[in-house]
């Protein structure tokens, strides 16, 4: 909301229309320098609704600090999908055990809509963080609550934008994540009285937070791999953007000589060796049906437009899959058969390492014995693009 409030101050006192793009562009050197040591931005107030009243409320600016072990969550969650990301962060012991929890906010045209950006909440885990919940259409400050339940902070947010009716919410931990969607919430009671401490209370304008630089690289094609896909004379598409560590470990190719009823196929199998991860991309020319997924999960694409993936037992309850679901290794991952607009094959998805092992390596268990999150598999799929 903070984010609407700027840029429709910022159109009416200039006289000008406001981009989007221009808004989210990634700063420049001097711009991030600046971002990394800008402590006096600022704050950005509470707006008065409902007559909840902020008593000794303690304001932070988000830390100035870039963090390694939060940027490798960072990209874990959104995978290849990090271009022109920037993050704000505070720190801060929600379940009272001594170690501190980190607020993190996400700022950048793939995580913002008119509701507002999006929030993730790590945990400690060993050298680094693990995600605790993530949160849609979060707008800044965002209250931490002196009061708790089952032992942890509760968590404060104003909700309006994209037609919702302003309120404030209370994100409650359920014992094992806090809700993922604040506009679901129970709405605090008129005249409620909220302690606690306002984080990453910066006002949310051009230039902002710490940029985020991208870490994925894209496994390369040999010149005799491009040909052989080329030489089925159907679009081939790759992704450009994978996680880190994944090579190209093999092309498969089908062609459909003469007459026949399906095809051409092939299959390309990335797997990053130390891990022994794998996911493939494929295409076929028809003899597709539908997969009963367990959950389901939709995924906005460049080539295909909006896709569907799937994983978990084929029960075909297609449910809707929580925050840590869609960050954790999930078993039978794959997208429903998607197709270029306007055209009616060939097919193509994307398999997680369950289907990789079946289809490419005859079922043996000792290759690819690791697979991809939903998360992961969401930004290849984005980064797809046809091989020239």
């Amino acid at each position: 909301m903070q984010m609407q409030r700027v840029l429709l101050s910022l159109t009416a006192a200039l006289g000008i229309g406001f981009s989007l793009n221009s808004w989210f562009q990634a700063p420049t050197a001097a711009q991030s320098s600046k971002v990394a040591q800008n402590s006096e931005s600022p704050l950005e107030t509470l707006p008065n609704v409902d007559n909840i009243r902020f008593r000794a409320l303690t304001y932070q600016r988000s830390q100035t600090q870039s963090n390694s072990a939060i940027e490798a969550a960072i990209r874990r969650e959104l995978s290849g999908d990090v271009a022109n990301v920037r993050y704000l962060y505070n720190s801060i012991d929600l379940d009272g055990d001594g170690r501190d929890e980190k607020i993190v906010y996400l700022v950048s045209q793939s995580t913002c809509g008119t509701g507002g950006c999006t929030m993730l909440i790590l945990k400690p885990a060993g050298n680094g963080y693990s995600l605790l919940s993530r949160h849609t259409i979060v707008n800044s400050p965002i209250v931490v609550s002196n009061t708790r339940t089952k032992g942890w902070r509760d968590i404060i947010l104003f909700v309006a934008g994209g037609g919702i009716q302003p309120s404030y919410r209370s994100l409650k931990f359920n014992g094992s994540t806090y809700p993922s969607n604040p506009s679901s919430a129970p709405k605090l009671a008129p005249s409620t009285i909220v302690t606690g401490t306002a984080l990453i209370s910066n006002q949310i304008r051009p230039g902002v937070g710490i940029p985020l630089t991208a870490q994925t690289g894209t496994p390369q094609l040999t010149p005799q791999q491009q040909a052989s896909l080329k030489s089925l004379k159907i679009a081939i598409a790759v992704p450009s953007s994978v996680p880190a560590g994944y090579t190209v470990s093999k092309v498969d190719v089908k062609p459909c000589e003469g007459r026949c009823r399906f095809g051409p196929d092939y299959g390309i199998v990335y797997r990053h060796a130390q891990q022994d991860k794998c996911f493939a991309i494929e295409a076929t020319g028809g003899g597709v049906g539908g997969v009963p997924g367990g959950y389901e999960f939709p995924v906005e694409t460049k080539l295909f437009g909006r896709v569907s993936l799937l994983f978990g037992e084929q029960t075909g309850d297609f449910k809707t899959p929580s925050a840590q679901q869609l960050s954790t290794p999930q078993p039978n991952l794959l997208n429903d058969w998607a197709t270029a607009p306007g055209s009616t094959s060939p097919f193509y998805r994307i398999l997680g390492a369950d289907f990789v092992r079946r289809t490419y390596y005859g079922g043996k268990t000792n290759q690819c014995r690791n697979t991809i999150t939903p998360n992961e598999a969401a930004g290849i799929l984005r980064s797809l693009s046809w091989l020239k």
